[in-house]
């Protein structure tokens, strides 16, 4: 099952981390190294991000790596190398992890 996150259900209105569990925080944190690294790379077709599947939660012994691109405007999809989890990203532009260059013209 694909998990389907929207980031700024994590955020308060000024784009700050709420008051989250540990287990929120530890899925907070792996989305946000998400976003960083496509962000950062957004023309790239496929992102390796440098992140475990078993940061997701723990208990999990997946040790497959995360891979993730931007499929369209505002949503990046991700997926375990390895077993089949996988999901997608909403709501990360103009956050503090969306790491892309701005263009003033």
């Amino acid at each position: 099952m694909a998990l389907k996150a929207d980031l700024s259900h994590f955020l308060d209105e000024e784009g700050n981390e709420l008051e989250l569990t540990e287990q929120a925080k530890a899925v907070f944190k792996f989305l946000t190294k998400i976003v960083s690294s496509v962000s950062e790379n957004i023309e790239q077709p496929l992102i390796d991000v440098d992140l475990k599947c078993n940061t997701r939660a723990e208990g999990l012994s997946c040790e497959g790596d995360i891979e993730a691109m931007c499929i369209a405007i505002g949503i990046i999809e991700w997926h375990c190398d390895t077993c089949e989890a996988s999901g997608s990203i909403s709501n990360w532009q103009e956050s503090m992890w969306d790491k892309q260059e701005r263009t003033i013209h």
